[in-house]
């Protein structure tokens, strides 16, 4: 059985001295000293020399291709799309009130109001009113500058005139209440010691009267300024809309 045995053990030995080997050579540096190939332009490629020659124009005169935009080929039928509703919306003349003014580091915007409030139209400084020629030009915080065709044009913040709306609740002024009667406020069958004379009666009442006098005296007092503010009002607005604006 050992004899059976004997080439198998010497091969073994013989890959155990081989790597041995391999490793001794390796710890005395093989294969350390294998580089890239020293650079040598005599075994690269030549490059192609690159000519460049003068060709006709591909794109001939303008004049060519006027049946491009005669004959448009997205259009149902070859024709162009009519440019006369866009031009007068453009000309629209602006009929609306300036109702808001925001003024920020970083936004300044007026808000206009058109058909009694029923369009609302946010225009940023130095854009354009959607629909119309008109360009925002200076914002301040009461009043708006625009610019179009007609020259320049100053809008006022719009303030309430007190017009319209629904007519101030009336203020119903209490009566005055009954004077006391000691009679009927003292005990059943208890008679009073010393009931009131008709004088005194007489100056109970003229009091009340007098305190309710005054009370619509007051209130009378107060209408009469909140009429003369609005009448201030209208009289300051009236003058606003005359006053001329000077053009560039």
């Amino acid at each position: 059985m050992l004899e059976s045995l004997r080439p198998f053990t010497w091969m073994v030995a013989a890959v155990a001295a081989w790597s041995i080997g391999l490793l001794v050579l390796g710890f005395l540096g093989l294969g350390g000293r294998v580089g890239p190939h020293p650079a040598n332009p005599a075994l690269a490629p030549p490059i192609p020399e690159l000519r460049l020659s003068e060709n006709a124009q591909r794109l001939g005169a303008p004049s060519e291709y006027l049946a491009v935009g005669e004959r448009p080929l997205f259009m149902p039928d070859r024709r162009p799309a009519p440019v006369a509703v866009a031009a007068t919306e453009q000309q629209a003349p602006f009929e609306g009130v300036l109702t808001s003014v925001l003024l920020t580091d970083t936004l300044r915007m007026a808000i206009f109001s058109e058909n009694n409030g029923a369009i609302s139209k946010r225009v940023r400084l130095g854009d354009t009113i959607p629909g119309t020629s008109w360009r925002v030009a200076t914002l301040e915080p009461r009043r708006a500058v625009l610019e179009g065709p007609e020259g320049q044009r100053a809008l006022d913040l719009r303030v309430f005139n007190g017009q319209g709306g629904q007519p101030p609740t009336a203020v119903a002024v209490p009566p005055p209440p009954p004077p006391p009667n000691p009679v009927a406020q003292a005990a059943p069958g208890v008679a009073p010691a010393n009931p009131p004379s008709l004088v005194q009666q007489a100056s109970a009442l003229n009091a009340d009267a007098q305190r309710a006098a005054d009370d619509q005296a007051q209130i009378d007092a107060i209408r009469a300024r909140i009429e003369a503010r609005r009448a201030q009002l209208r009289e300051q607005q009236e003058k606003n809309a005359n006053a001329p604006v000077a053009e560039q």
